[in-house]
């Protein structure tokens, strides 16, 4: 038999195969016993999940910048949601260009870990695998945002000498929120 005609003859007996398999299946339309159709799910309530506001991220951004500026640090401040991606991120003038990807990596691995990034800095020190996640920072200025305990975002500060400036920045600017 010519290749054609067996290419032909296989698609023809799959055809027919998947229509006996579907023609078995119970059809979305048909009752059962003759009742009438009823939809398969019904959705009483949907779930509600705190989320954080334009408004607020921008709030606590601008704090954040601001206590950096009045110490005279140039920092950049990056604010995500749960999810990690970002809401409100800002640049000091004269802040280095690496300190906007810095200040996202810190909100992100946060909002993500559900931790300060200084907690992830120490653990990674007998868990080093922390250390090779990427497009996270465990160095500390990273802190998740949280409303009525849960976590609704990240904070990320960038650009002081010490990591542990970048979180007092960040914790300020989270005190703002009670």
């Amino acid at each position: 038999m010519p290749r054609k005609s067996l290419i032909i003859a296989a698609a023809l007996t799959a055809a027919g195969a998947a229509t006996a398999v579907l023609t078995t299946l119970p059809s979305a339309s048909a009752a059962p016993n003759g009742a009438a159709s009823q939809p398969a799910a019904t959705i009483t309530r949907l779930g509600t999940a705190p989320y954080l506001p334009l408004s607020v991220a921008k709030k606590v951004s601008d704090i954040a910048m601001q206590k950096g500026i009045e110490k005279g640090y140039p920092v950049s401040v990056t604010v995500v949601d749960r999810d990690g991606v970002v809401i409100n991120q800002q640049r000091a003038d004269t802040a280095t260009g690496a300190t906007v990807q810095v200040s996202f990596e810190k909100a992100y691995a946060a909002a993500g870990f559900q931790t300060p990034t200084a907690d992830l800095q120490n653990a990674a020190k007998t868990s080093p695998g922390f250390t090779y996640i990427p497009g996270f920072s465990i160095l500390p200025g990273g802190i998740p945002i949280k409303v009525h305990g849960k976590i609704v975002g990240g904070i990320g500060v960038s650009g002081a000498p010490t990591g542990e400036l970048d979180a007092d920045f960040a914790n300020a600017a989270l005190k703002t929120l009670s």
